[in-house]
Formats: structure tokens, sequence, C-alpha cells
């Protein structure tokens, strides 16, 4: 673009808006077709600290299978009806070629301080648009990261240098925002290459003359790199002509990675709410209870947690040793914090969300495949593995070099949070879809190789909250990640992998467990006790994998669910001990309990207070209550708690009734029945069944 139009882009972008508006005008007189009804709607807020006319807006939008068929895409209008110009980047798509994600950029005429702006996104023809050049980039555009190391030496990568190479990869592509990516490593003076620190770089324009968004990736996670180490040094970005960030001694674990995001000029501060009712349509989320309050201290706190902790390699609100044990935010379907987002679309909420996702990198679960410059995959890496008594070994990945710095970030699949799906899904940006695809295949790597089955990628070896959450990052990314990107059927695959196994060892297996929990009796002390609630974990994660589409995992995920049902509603057991920390599994013989009633007496007598016959007591009565030392209606295991067992229970039942598992209405029926002073005020694993279509 020449100089004279590249000085007039702003009022020729206004006289566009101008003429789309008055395109509609004309569209709705006497015998115009009449435009599609909104299939949802976005609030767009504004601030005064950021740009105000002319505002692009990028942001992640879920669809619902079959709202936007093939052949067709969407458009946007605002609240009083008139087009805004808008591009749309599909990512993924429904098996039935409807779309399911994309990317989109919508562009504003104004947007002011306190300003909130309705965008309707409805149904509309398919368009397409060329890239714009590199030359849209102000001309003296760059940014460069800087690493000054501990031991003198200093790095650099250069954002302009990178983008000299021949075919940048696109992530946006068209004239209201093009995105392009490039990486390399970072390079000392003499132009030697750091054989353990890489650089990423992103870098949106929304036009010539309008603003640019860069993000800056730093990374130590080449897989199978010779000797591994943690990087010490201060680190600094600068763009036009300031530091646009700095901070010193850090410490880099191998296998992390960080984030900035910054703008070139002028920023764009809008905040896009998302709609909470079309997210529930799309399946995504969970259905969450609508009406339970969420705390205003509890979304401050959790913001002020988070902000104390927030820089680069740092923890945030996530508990930083995984394996700690106990309740807390991090633990559910989806973290607490997310939850309240969802909730509230509060953007202090909101903020603790992607944070959260950026510091998701700060963990050592991030293996990429230098020759393909993607995340690293079981298929890829069938033998490698992260098992103590493997790493260090020939042929796997070596012992890292910490120089001395024990890291307090230790990842554990039992406890792992959903960290990046829904920053991924209302975002689109490409760091989060990466750090689900990362956090996927590092789930499986922790245990001998033979089994995980090498390239198929298994989880059946894990604890059972372990397989649960591993299921659950699995399915996301199965689902999410783009139709283009090779990482797709690679996580199709893996899927598929893991849901015949559990076919073949629960559903098709005549001797699996006879109560259709996920036990296999090992002998040995303690073998035979089993933690219903890690149970439940996993029961969620199958229905919520046929919940995203994945009908495969039906039979699995029906089977698993008639434990929570029958916990509840079986005749030979009593539903105020459904949700005991153990359930006893394992006759004094050393077999397996094969019907309810065994489990029940042995799981009583495991847990009462007072020596009682259990056939003398009436199930919930006053003389139970007494005997196991809770009041009359409680079920055990914390029945008050937000993280309770009851609490972690609820999700199991909802999916039950999901998939249309017998009997689940009676036992969801009677879990609700429950005393309100005997129940949580509000716990996000508050979920309901799916209202019947």
């Amino acid at each position: 673009m020449n100089t004279h139009v590249k000085a007039r882009w702003p009022a020729i972008r206004q006289s566009v808006v101008a003429a789309l508006a008055l395109a509609l005008v004309l569209s709705t007189g006497p015998g115009a077709v009449a435009a599609e009804r909104p299939l949802v709607t976005y609030i767009v807020h504004g601030k005064s600290d950021g740009l105000t006319t002319l505002v692009p807006v990028t942001f992640g939008a879920a669809f619902a299978k079959g709202d936007v068929p093939p052949g067709t895409s969407v458009a946007a209008t605002d609240g009083k009806g008139n087009p805004l110009p808008m591009q749309v980047d599909i990512k993924a798509k429904h098996t039935d070629g409807s779309l399911r994600h994309a990317v989109l950029t919508v562009t504003l005429p104004r947007l002011g301080d306190g300003d909130d702006v309705s965008v309707n996104i409805a149904r509309g023809p398919k368009t397409q648009t060329a890239p714009l050049p590199l030359s849209a980039l102000p001309a003296n555009f760059d940014a460069v990261l800087t690493l000054k190391l501990k031991d003198g030496r200093q790095l650099h990568a250069s954002a302009r240098e990178l983008l000299a190479k021949p075919n940048p990869e696109l992530w946006l592509s068209g004239t209201e925002a093009t995105e392009w990516w490039v990486s390399g490593p970072l390079r000392d003076a003499s132009g030697k290459a750091d054989p353990y620190l890489s650089a990423r770089f992103g870098i949106r324009s929304y036009g010539p003359g309008r603003p640019v968004r860069v993000e800056v990736d730093v990374e130590n996670c080449w897989v199978m790199v010779k000797g591994p180490r943690t990087m010490f040094y201060d680190a600094s970005i600068s763009a036009n002509g300031k530091t646009v960030f700095s901070q010193a001694e850090m410490k880099q674990p191998s296998y992390t990675r960080w984030r900035q995001v910054f703008w070139w000029d002028t920023p764009v501060t809008a905040y896009v709410e998302q709609n909470l009712d079309y997210l529930k349509k799309t399946r995504i989320i969970p259905n969450y209870v609508p009406e339970e309050p969420v705390s205003e201290i509890d979304v401050a706190k959790d913001y002020k947690r988070f902000s104390a902790k927030s820089a680069p390699l740092e923890e945030g609100i996530i508990t930083a040793y995984m394996p700690t044990t106990g309740g807390r935010g991090d633990i559910g379907p989806l973290p607490s914090w997310t939850v309240d987002y969802l909730l509230t679309m509060d953007k202090r909420a909101y903020d603790v969300t992607m944070g959260s996702g950026d510091l998701a990198g700060s963990f050592a679960a991030h293996f990429r495949n230098p020759r393909t410059d993607r995340p690293a995959t079981s298929e890829e890496f069938p033998k490698l593995t992260t098992h103590s008594n493997f790493v260090g070994k020939p042929g796997n990945l070596e012992l890292p070099d910490t120089g001395g710095f024990k890291s307090k970030l230790v990842p554990q699949r039992a406890h792992e949070p959903s960290l990046a799906f829904i920053p991924y899904v209302v975002t689109g940006d490409r760091y989060y879809l990466e750090e689900l695809q990362f956090w996927s295949q590092w789930n499986a790597w922790g245990t001998d190789p033979s089994n995980r089955g090498f390239q198929k990628g298994l989880y059946s070896w894990d604890e059972i909250r372990g397989q649960g959450w591993s299921l659950r990052t699995l399915a996301q990314a199965a689902y999410i990640t783009p139709e283009n990107d090779p990482l797709k059927q690679v996580l199709l695959r893996e899927l598929k992998a893991n849901i015949e196994n559990y076919n073949a060892i629960y559903v098709n297996n005549p001797h699996a467990n006879p109560l259709h929990a996920a036990f296999v009796n090992t002998g040995g002390a303690g073998a035979g006790e089993f933690s219903p609630w890690m149970d439940d974990f996993l029961t969620w994660a199958a229905g919520y994998t046929v919940q995203l589409g994945f009908e495969r995992a039906r039979p699995f995920a029906e089977w698993k669910a008639n434990f929570p049902v029958q916990r509840m509603i079986n005749k030979d057991y009593c539903w105020i001990l459904a949700t005991t920390y153990r359930i006893e599994m394992r006759n004094a013989d050393d077999t397996t309990v094969r019907g309810w009633k065994d489990a029940y007496r042995l799981t009583f007598n495991r847990f009462a207070k007072k020596k009682v016959d259990p056939d003398s007591v009436a199930c919930g009565s006053e003389e139970m209550a007494d005997a196991m030392g809770l009041s009359v209606g409680e079920m055990a295991g914390g029945a008050m708690a937000k993280g309770g067992y009851p609490a972690n229970m609820q999700p199991a039942l909802a999916t039950a009734i999901n998939l249309g598992v017998p009997s689940a209405e009676e036992a969801w029926a009677k879990f609700q029945a429950r005393p309100r002073s005997k129940k949580p005020l509000y716990s996000s694993w508050s979920i309901l069944p799916w209202p019947k279509q």
C-alpha cells in the first residue's frame, strides 16, 4: 500500500463502515430478504486507555453443531442492526462439516470508555479475503528479545530478522487481521545459536497505520536435546523505541516456556464478554447451575492471589506442587476460577483464567519436536518416558542439569487443572492451543512406554483420578485442534486408542468389576480400598467425551456411570456411604466383592464410629447417623464442603442422566432431595444434567 493510501486508511475504513450501514438500510426496505436471526450476541466493553475509534476486536467463538452449515459463514451487526466489518478465521469443524470454532475479528466504529457494544453474530454468506502483506507492518517494525545469561553471554532474537525468512506461518489471514508466526533460536553476538533456548513471535497486523499486537514466547522445550539444563538470565523485550518487558534473575527449567503480549503503539483494550447460554448450547462446558451466586469476595480474593505471583514462570493461583493432596480450586471439570469467570463474565475472573493459561507454561510438561516445530507426540517418540526410572538411561531423555535450582512447580496428572481449554476457546490464541497439545502428550509419558501402548498414548496405567483428568485434556485437545493442524489426526487416533482400551478393560470384559467401578484388585496391603470420588472424576470425563461428540466413548461412559447411580439407589447399599473416602472392594480372602451387599458391610465396618451390625440399622436413620458420626441426612465425605466427595459425585450423576443410564433419574432425585443444610452453598462442581430436547 503506498504512503498516500496508508495515511488515509482510517478514513477509508470509516467510509466502508458507513457504506455497509447504508446497505443494511436498503436491504431492509420493501421486498428485501429478512436478515438472519442472531445465533449469539457478545458484549464488547470499552476502556479509556486504548483505541476508541475503528477499534478492531479479535476473539474466539464456538458454534453449536449445525448452526453454521457447510458453505455458509457468519456476519456481524451491532445492537442497532448496523453491519460490522468482520473476518472469520475458521479453525475447527463438526463432523457434519458445520463450523465448530473460529477466530472472529470485528471492527467497531467507536468504543469509548465505559461503552458496551452488542455484537450480534448471525449466519451469513461465506467470504474470503487475501492476507495482508508484510508491508502492512510499520516500516521500522521490530521486536527484540534479549537475554543476558548468568555465564556472561548475551543472546537475542529479532522478529524482523525472522520475518525476513520465506513463508512465515499464518494463524489469521485476511484484510481485517493477519497474524504471522515465526520462530528461531536465540543467538549470541557471533550468530551462534543457543542449543536450548528458542523464541517464537506472533505478529498480528490490523492493516497499514492500524494497531499491531506482538506476542513473544520463550521456550526451553526441545525434546531429546543433549545436556538439557535450567537457564539463568535477565530478560528484556524492546519494541518501537521502548522497553516493553524487563525481568531480572529469571530461572527457566527444562521443558518450560513463558509468554508476553504487548502492543506496538496504541493498544486495543476492549474486553469481549462471552455468552454463557450459547457456550452451553455448544456443549463445550458442563451445565453449571446458573442461579448459584458466585461470591464477590471469592472473585476478588482469587484476583489478588493471582496478581501476587503472575510474572513469567510463576504459578499465579495454580497450586505450584500439583501432587499436594486435599480439595482446592484447581481440581474439577474446570478450575473454580474458570467457573467463576463463566458464570459472572467478571473481567477480573477473566484475567485470572487467561493468566493461568499463560502460566501453564511454567510447569515442566512441554516437549517440542525440532523436526516438526510442533509439540512432540507419542507417535513420534513411542519409547519416550518421563518416569524417574528411565530418565538418564540410553535412548531416553537425559537428566537435566538444574544448576542447583529446584523448582517448586511440579506437574502431576492426578491433580491437573484444565488450564488452557477455555482460554483458547474464548480468545483463539495459538499459545493456549499448544498448551492443550503439550499437556495431552505429557500425560501419557509418566510410565514404562509399554504400559501406555508406546505410540498409542494410553492413560489406563495411571491412578483413576489421573486417568480422568488426562482423558478430559485429550478430549478437549482432539475436539478443538484445527482441522489443518498436523496434530489433529494424531490426537483423534490417541483418543480412539484410549476409548478402545477402556472398552476392552471394562465394557467387553466378563471379569470386569461387577459394581462397574474402575477397579482392578492387584493384591497387597490396601489393594482393596477404592476411592469412589476418583472414580467419579473418570465417569464424568468419559461422559464429557461423549458430550463433545465422540460417540465411540458412549459404551464405556454408560458402563462407568452405573457405579454412581447404584451407590445411590441399590437396595443392598446405602446412599449415605456413597461418598466415603474409600469403598472396600476386597473380601477377607483377598477376592474382589461380587455384590453391593458385601461392599456395604465392609465399608460400613471400616468407617463406623461405633461397632454396629450394618443390617441392624436402617439407611439414613438416626441410628445410622449416630454410628457414622454424621447428622441425619448428611452424606459421608464432607457433605457441606465445596470440594467434598458429595460435590465430586454430582457431575457423575448428571452425566448418568445425560447418557440415559437406567435409574439415573431416581438416583439424581435422591441426591437432590438432601436437606439444603447438608449441601455446599456454591461449588464449581455444581453441574446439572442437560435439559431434555
